[in-house]
């Protein structure tokens, strides 16, 4: 027997896998969405503060970080895809009581994540100024962005340790312990940017590239503080001495990898080639979206939240042999999760541009973030459906799907529309009104998908199909 089939552990803790199956899993969805959607509401609120430091350099400065996060997060998308394995294989080797198994899943991740960093890192130096141009920018404002993604590159090899721990112990149960030291580490990123970009303190004055400096050293500290906490056995996931590799488990995670890669390389094309559009309209169109993306995704980070607790849950419950219980805290969590996510948008939408005016004053780009804002609102409960559903197929190793519905939703709703509006000459409004059409496409599909109820089964068939692995 290979040791991904391992027998579950005999810790006196946990019981068998039959009295498992009997009795439903305890999972809350506070527990385990509560601490979840914090940690994404502090991640944004830092990626707020940091526009809001670099702002007084001027409209150009904003828009050179936004060039450059995005782009940055775009290259991630090996690292997200390979945590989306990971939170399926994690969840359900804890859901069948085989936590061993658990931390073998977490170190093969854990090392292909650092040597797929590890290579962005080095590709990045070479490429880093046409990536940023892509939206247009030019002259000192293209190299400011191009240093930033470089310095910021630096660090990927943190990023992608603290995305892999993070994905599996929210997997095994534990979103608390990822929220509080990430948070200490946010505290720390909005303070050295502040003294990294202006210079204060005496510190060296650094502008754009300083907050970059910040965030980098910030998740160099994070990684440290969970390595420490890691080895040290502190976290629900216990470091045990045991090989990890097998040519079955590295071929089962990339089964499950692969596909959500795509949807991830799908959903970043998609955001860059919608913000792509948006920059033939000008600097002004294109500040506007950068910043509007990050103002509601204080609202996004609900759905977020929804997503991980019910990827875990379903994982979980599948883990431990019921379906049934599955399904039904897939479709509880939807319900919770649409009424949040509906308040939520309406409240957004009617302040409008109360929250705008924190950020910038300038008039044409404040018209422009008050449409966005308004129409990305309306669109807040479809975004609740993919977001939760999503996170129930990908938690029951289910990743073609979302990778199918999302390339419908991006050919559909933003790249036929998008180029209609735009080679029709119609302004800027008719092209942010295209993000519509894009999530009712999604919503739909995700709604027919999960009710066919054939994801239930998506695990062990990833574990049978034949690989080149």
């Amino acid at each position: 027997m290979s040791s991904l089939d391992s027998t579950p552990s005999n810790n006196p803790d946990t019981s068998n896998r039959n009295d498992n199956a009997a009795a439903p899993l305890r999972l809350s969805l506070m527990k385990l969405a509560g601490p979840t959607i914090l940690g994404n509401l502090l991640l944004s609120l830092v990626h707020l503060a940091a526009i809001k430091i670099v702002a007084s350099l001027g409209d150009e400065a904003v828009a050179a970080v936004l060039a450059a996060d995005r782009i940055y997060m775009a290259i991630q998308l090996i690292v997200f895809s390979i945590t989306a394995g990971t939170t399926a294989m994690v969840a359900y080797a804890w859901g069948a009581r085989n936590p061993d198994e658990a931390d073998r899943v977490m170190k093969l991740s854990m090392s292909i994540a650092l040597v797929a960093s590890l290579a962005l890192c080095v590709l990045i130096q070479f490429v880093a100024r046409p990536l940023v141009g892509i939206f247009g920018l030019q002259g000192p404002i293209l190299a400011e962005a191009a240093e930033y993604l470089k310095v910021l590159i630096y660090f990927n090899v943190c990023f992608a340790f603290l995305a892999v721990i993070g994905a599996g112990l929210r997997a095994a149960g534990d979103a608390l312990t990822p929220v509080w030291v990430v948070a200490a580490g946010n505290i720390v990123n909005v303070i050295l940017a502040y003294v990294l970009v202006y210079g204060a303190f005496g510190s060296p004055q650094f502008g754009v590239r300083g907050a970059a400096y910040a965030a980098g050293i910030s998740y160099l500290l994070v990684a440290i503080a969970f390595l420490a906490l890691w080895q040290g056995g502190r976290l629900i996931l216990k470091p045990v001495k045991q090989p990890f590799y097998s040519r079955e488990r590295l071929a089962h995670l990339v089964r499950i990898a692969v596909p959500a890669g795509i949807e991830q390389t799908i959903f970043n094309v998609s955001i860059i080639a919608f913000m792509w559009v948006v920059s033939l309209y000008g600097t002004a169109a294109f500040t506007a979206y950068g910043i509007g993306v990050n103002v509601l995704s204080l609202s996004i980070v609900i759905g977020m939240g929804f997503s991980i607790a019910t990827a875990t849950m379903v994982g979980q419950h599948l883990g431990a042999q019921q379906p049934v219980e599955a399904e039904k805290a897939a479709w509880r969590n939807l319900r919770i999760s649409f009424c949040i996510m509906l308040l939520i948008g309406v409240a957004l939408g009617s302040n409008a541009r109360l929250i705008g005016g924190f950020f910038i004053t300038g008039a044409e780009i404040m018209d422009y973030l008050v449409a966005l804002t308004i129409m990305v609102a309306i669109v807040q409960p479809l975004m609740s459906i993919e977001f939760t559903l999503g996170g129930a197929l990908r938690g029951a190793g289910d990743t073609r799907s979302p990778a199918k519905i999302m390339g419908a939703g991006f050919l559909f709703g933003r790249v036929v529309l998008t180029a209609i509006f735009y080679f029709a000459g119609l302004s800027v409004y008719w092209v942010y009104a295209a993000l519509i059409a894009d999530y009712i496409i999604k919503a739909l599909m995700y709604l027919h998908i999960f009710r066919k109820g054939a994801w239930k089964t998506a695990f062990a068939r990833s574990r049978r199909e034949p690989s080149a692995a």
